[in-house]
């Protein structure tokens, strides 16, 4: 197993609250077609896969179009067109890249939620929000 890597919330005004909220967010480098970028993205328990800002397919050259479709829901409900697409992932300050399926959705409000799937069954996660600090451990 390796070495804990060290990682600080994010801080966001909240428009809601008129406050700062911290937030556990890396940067992952997102790639597919030969194209990449860097999608700043959230840890998310509450989500079992991973989550991207459609926008992102565009970049890396995913045809919607050729892309299996579904539906995604949110906390109150509501549903969202969204679509699939396998990409490679590789977290902020770790070597390794994966390959995963993702799904992509139009609007979201940060650029990637990583979830239950990716993120919570190939790292240790420990959330130290007192001291705005969080920390990855490369599980496998």
């Amino acid at each position: 197993m390796g070495k804990w890597e060290e990682y600080e919330y994010t801080g966001q005004f909240s428009i809601k609250s008129g406050d700062v909220i911290y937030r556990p967010m890396l940067a992952v480098a997102v790639s597919a077609n030969s194209n990449s970028d860097v999608c700043f993205s959230m840890i998310d328990s509450g989500t079992d896969d991973t989550l991207i800002d459609a926008g992102f397919a565009k970049i890396l050259g995913i045809d919607e179009a050729k892309c299996e479709k579904i539906k995604v829901g949110g906390i109150v409900g509501q549903t969202s067109n969204a679509f699939k697409a396998v990409v490679k992932l590789k977290i902020e300050k770790f070597d390794e890249e994966f390959e995963t399926e993702v799904i992509f959705v139009p609007g979201m409000f940060v650029a990637g939620l990583l979830g239950q799937k990716d993120i919570f069954e190939n790292f240790k996660i420990r959330f130290e929000k007192k001291d705005k600090k969080f920390y990855l451990q490369r599980e496998k």
